[in-house]
């Protein structure tokens, strides 16, 4: 045994500059060496224990069998994990539950510690609450990059919504608009907590004062808040409007929840509700029987028909219940052949299929509301600026889609006269508008400046209105010196009284020709509207290359393109949090519940947004 060489060897050489020093060829770790294995032996069994057979002593000097050996090429173990791996791993977990929204207790699921073993046998998963605590400390770092980028800009609009979880809290939600230095719009969650009052106008108010003050938004940045119809809400944003400390922040009603209020008038109209009636009960046949869904599918086979399920209608969403019509249409012919056959169909439910003139009149209410969905659409992006086209693009469905026809028929005719009406209702169009937001946003956007919809008085009016915006907003340069003026008063002597005579210094020293002041903005704005430079990728893009031209119009278009034209992100983060908040999480707290859907939604967007990862990085668990 003494010239058998031990076959630790096969695993372990000895380093060239000191003999008494060998390498793992496994890990490229180092080891003393003592004329014994011991060391090297003790190192495989626990780091390479797949090696450990194959590398013990042989016990017999003769065997039949050749020496087995594994080779690295089969097989590549990794060195022992450093701590920077395992926080890394940590804070990709912590990534993982908040951006798809799984539930903290994911980490302590058999399947999942199971799965990291293979994957990473060296790490081991850690607890729940390690995980919510590198969560909050990740909430804490977005906060803080949101907090910057708020503090950057010059103006921001909220659009906020109340709703309530499986668990029966109230819960308001408020995100945050604004456009930054480089002309990008940004779309963030600040708050989704729950509302333990009433929800009533004085205490929504109330929240969204404290969601400012904690935010750091002054009121000279509030621009506008964007809200639904609902009384409470409406009532809340003309206190907001009537309160000095909210600044000239306006109040907005959703065009998406306004344009839902017109066509809900219209198909209550008769003879459409009694079309819209039996096709929620036809759908909902297919939606409880199973043997009838089974024959559909069938159906749709045989006729070549693309095997699309139908869609139950929600009475809330009118888009729900062009869908639904859309959806029936599409499956008349194998919906009709199910309804026909004996052997699927009962004898009572045979009447559920409509009639050929409620079939027609199906068609006729998708016809007048499909280009509706488009314009919903475009409304509700929070990506790009809408509010400017909010109102050119309703006045260009007036003139051309609803737009009463000869050959129209008499429901056609009805549905479009009943949307015509509510729109110019709802959106007072046959009013004065000049001094309305959206022909300020209109007027602000290079597409529709040419206000072609209104007559040459009340043009001449809405751009005059824009030019005094634009004319009473200062730089924001200016704007931030005053605020380091008033931060540092309280060394000397009271701000109020130390500001009003550097005004006066500063007017006196500045004095010029108001006459001249008031021709110079007129001036700008009038090379503006001839300005013809081709507008091919939005506004913000055409001002970002245009603002050194048309500064104080820029500074008017930074403020009001911030504005989005519905609350639809508000109520987006509905959907999300209905993931977080559901029935297998009843016991998640609230405040976690605010953190995971601001994560949710914020570390997606700066991550698309082309921000470094590092800002949104790091869990703290140093």
């Amino acid at each position: 045994m003494s010239g058998v060489k031990s076959r630790v060897w096969e695993h372990f050489e000895k380093v060239t500059d000191n003999p008494k020093k060998v390498l793992c060829k496994l890990c490229k770790q180092i080891f003393s060496y003592h004329s014994s294995t011991t060391n090297m032996n003790y190192h495989l069994k626990h780091a390479h224990p797949l090696y450990v057979d194959r590398a013990t002593p042989s016990t017999s000097t003769s065997s039949s069998q050749p020496p087995l050996k594994l080779s690295q090429t089969t097989l590549v173990l990794k060195p022992p994990l450093s701590d920077k791996r395992k926080r890394d791993i940590t804070d990709k977990i912590a990534d993982f539950v908040a951006l798809d929204m799984r539930p903290v207790n994911i980490v302590e699921g058999e399947g999942f510690k199971q799965m990291m073993k293979f994957i990473e046998p060296g790490y081991t998963v850690p607890k729940r609450d390690t995980v919510m605590h590198a969560i909050k400390n990740k909430y804490n770092t977005t906060k803080q990059v949101l907090l910057e980028k708020l503090k950057a800009c010059t103006a921001v609009s909220f659009t906020t919504d109340t709703w309530t979880s499986n668990q029966m809290d109230g819960y308001m939600t408020v995100t945050a608009h604004f456009i930054s230095q480089e002309w990008q719009l940004h779309s963030f969650v600040l708050e989704t907590k729950v509302l333990e009052v009433s929800h009533t106008a004085a205490n929504i108010a109330e929240r969204l004062g404290e969601v400012m003050e904690e935010f750091g938004i002054p009121p000279e940045k509030r621009v506008a808040v964007v809200h639904d119809n609902a009384a409470n809400m409406v009532l809340c944003a003309q206190q907001l409007s009537q309160n000095p400390s909210w600044g000239n922040v306006q109040g907005i009603r959703c065009a998406g929840h306004t344009l839902q209020l017109c066509i809900n008038a219209a198909v209550k109209l008769d003879p459409i509700c009694r079309v819209i009636a039996p096709a929620r009960r036809l759908v909902g046949h297919f939606k409880t029987s199973a043997k009838a869904t089974s024959a559909l599918t069938l159906k749709q086979k045989q006729q070549n028909v693309a095997e699309h399920k139908l869609i139950q209608d929600v009475s809330t969403r009118w888009n729900s219940t062009y869908s639904m019509l859309e959806r029936l249409l599409e499956q008349r012919c194998p919906v009709t052949a199910v309804l026909s056959e004996p052997g699927t169909t009962h004898r009572s439910d045979r009447d559920l299929d409509l009639t050929t003139a409620q079939w027609r009149i199906a068609e006729d209410i998708v016809s007048v509301l499909r280009p509706m969905i488009t314009l919903t659409e475009l409304l509700s992006q929070d990506v790009n600026a809408s509010l400017s086209a909010t109102l050119p693009m309703l006045v260009n469905m007036k003139r051309r889609h609803l737009l009463s026809r000869d050959d129209d028929s008499t429901t056609v005719k009805a549905v479009k006269k009943k949307i015509t009406e509510e729109i110019d209702k709802r959106w007072e169009l046959t009013g004065s508008l000049e001094g309305s937001i959206y022909i300020q946003a209109a007027v602000l956007d290079p597409r529709f400046k040419s206000l072609s919809f209104l007559d040459a008085e009340k043009r001449d009016d809405a751009y005059a209105t824009v030019s005094d915006l634009a004319e009473s907003l200062s730089p924001a340069e200016e704007a931030t010196a005053q605020r380091e003026d008033s931060s540092g008063a309280e060394e000397s002597e009271p701000a109020p009284k130390r500001q009003r005579e550097k005004q006066q210094d500063i007017s006196m020293l500045m004095a010029f020709d108001e006459d001249q002041e008031t021709e110079d903005h007129k001036k700008e704005m009038k090379t503006y509207l001839e300005d013809r430079t081709k507008v091919d990728k939005g506004p913000l893009i055409w001002w970002k290359l245009n603002e050194e031209r048309y500064p104080k119009l820029a500074r008017a278009a930074k403020r009001i393109h911030s504005i989005p034209s519905t609350s639809t992100p508000s109520e987006r983060i509905f959907s999300k949090a209905g993931f977080i908040v559901s029935k297998t999480r009843s016991s998640l707290l609230p405040d976690n519940t605010d953190k995971l859907v601001f994560l949710s939604h914020n570390m997606r967007r700066l991550r698309s947004e082309g921000n470094p990862e590092s800002q949104v990085k790091g869990s703290g668990l140093a």
